[in-house]
């Protein structure tokens, strides 16, 4: 049996005359006479009662017919589906982000995406950078977006903008009313910060600004997420440091301060497993 006996049987079972359904086929009678022949002796079973007047279908026939259509529409959708997985219209799309990443380009890709495949899923998970690392390698995420992330080599990478940090302090802070240009004045004060070992390349940066005004930070809240960071430093529990992106539209009693004045900037970083770029290339495109 194949998918063509299948489509004459239908024509058959639409006409349920043998000369209109050659016809239709474009095949000769005696050969639409021994495909259905061959069919039933296939399925063991009589799908037509036919005599020199009439043809007609017997209840297996109707129950085959009914099946058959259910078969070749089944087909047509995963014929549609593989096509439409191929060129990136159908399926699912994982990503996973920085908090700072969803208040700038998530949002847009995730948008854009659903613009133009509206049946590709979209998968976009906040985690840490490490976290982000070993999803990337396992294949259980397809792209990855982070600041200041230090990558393996089976990973490539390009970026996406770059930033300045902020310190961030409660409104009530007694440096938050002081104009702060040598931050060797923080010294003594609590930071919350990602764990160093979870914040991989980005933690580096803030340890590096730290460094360069002659102090390590003392840690005493450790969180991969701005929401919390920033509400930890609200409750007046520490300071922190992170990317502007991520403050950008808390409405929370906390002192920004933008630190213009330094070479270390917060990269957003987009990476990807080398030997997929050419696969997912239409979506590291649209970043």
């Amino acid at each position: 049996m194949d998918i063509q006996q299948l489509k004459n049987f239908l024509v058959l079972c639409e006409t349920l005359n043998f000369r209109k359904a050659a016809e239709r086929i474009n095949i000769v009678q005696p050969a639409l006479s021994r495909q259905v022949q061959l069919l039933e002796n296939e399925v063991q079973a009589q799908l037509f009662n036919r005599n020199n007047r009439t043809v007609t279908l017997t209840e297996a026939g109707i129950f085959f017919q009914k099946e058959s259509n259910r078969i070749l529409q089944d087909l047509d959708k995963t014929i549609l589906k593989t096509a439409q997985l191929h060129k990136g219209e159908a399926g699912e799309i994982k990503i996973t982000h920085a908090s700072s990443a969803m208040n700038t380009v998530v949002p847009s890709f995730l948008v854009k995406v659903k613009h133009t495949w509206p049946d590709l899923k979209t998968t976009a998970q906040e985690t840490s950078n490490s976290e982000q690392i070993d999803m990337l390698l396992t294949r259980k995420t397809d792209l990855g977006v982070a600041p200041n992330i230090m990558l393996p080599p089976e990973v490539n990478s390009r970026i996406l903008y770059k930033e300045n940090f902020v310190l961030i302090l409660p409104k009530q802070h007694p440096l938050a009313k002081k104009k702060l240009t040598d931050l060797s004045i923080l010294k003594n004060e609590t930071f919350i910060l990602p764990q160093l070992s979870t914040g991989i390349g980005y933690v580096e940066a803030i340890l590096q600004i730290c460094q360069d005004f002659g102090f390590k930070p003392k840690v005493a809240h450790e969180s991969a997420h701005s929401i919390a960071v920033l509400r930890l430093v609200e409750a007046g529990l520490g300071i922190s440091i992170e990317p502007i992106s991520s403050v950008r539209g808390a409405d929370m009693n906390i002192k920004l301060v933008e630190l213009k004045n330094i070479p270390q900037k917060a990269a957003m970083i987009l990476f990807w497993l080398r030997e997929r770029e050419e696969e997912l290339s239409r979506f590291i495109k649209m970043f």
